[in-house]
């Protein structure tokens, strides 16, 4: 097994990259989904993704390279989005649950995440250097939301797959 020295090139495909890669395409197969089966029902989906790629995040910062790197404050990030992925899934099953007054939200549940990922992105980037990408990022997402608002919602579930995973792909090269 090779190990590195401070004088040895870092892998391309370090933590980061491997996160963001995981969740670009944990992004697309969710919302590829729900863009085709628009029931309560995928919610136990986006459950399991959600815990796959929570769950990969996890595994990738119990590693000791992750340690030795420096990156403790990945941490606070991870925090970061475990909140804004349970508050999403939140507001993403009570639409669906009884008479709530968020029972209208439901027909605007992938601009809602378009927002919300854009959110995640914005806070990420407050301890995440270098902070423009994530910042860049947020903004796309954000802007994809509005458009899906003034031009209509019927792909909004593919836009928000591909525009949330062209989010993390854009990231990549940053770390």
């Amino acid at each position: 097994m090779q190990t590195e020295t401070l004088a040895s090139p870092a892998p391309f495909w370090n933590i980061c990259r491997r996160v963001y890669l995981v969740w670009a395409v944990l992004l697309l197969i969710g919302f590829a989904a729900t863009q085709f089966h628009q029931e309560a029902s995928i919610n136990w989906l986006w459950l399991v993704i959600s815990l796959l790629g929570l769950g990969y995040m996890v595994r990738q910062t119990s590693l000791p390279e992750f340690r030795a790197a420096g990156l403790a404050h990945l941490y606070f990030v991870g925090l970061v989005w475990t909140l804004v992925i349970a508050l999403g899934m939140v507001f993403s099953v009570l639409p669906f649950v009884g008479r709530t007054a968020l029972v209208s939200l439901g027909q605007y549940l992938g601009v809602f995440w378009l927002f919300q990922m854009g959110l995640g992105h914005w806070l990420n980037g407050t301890v995440d250097p270098p902070r423009r990408p994530y910042w860049i990022t947020a903004g796309i997402q954000i802007l994809a939301g509005i458009v899906c608002l003034v031009w209509g919602l019927e792909w909004q579930f593919l836009a928000a797959g591909g525009v949330g995973a062209l989010a993390m792909l854009l990231l990549i090269p940053f770390h």
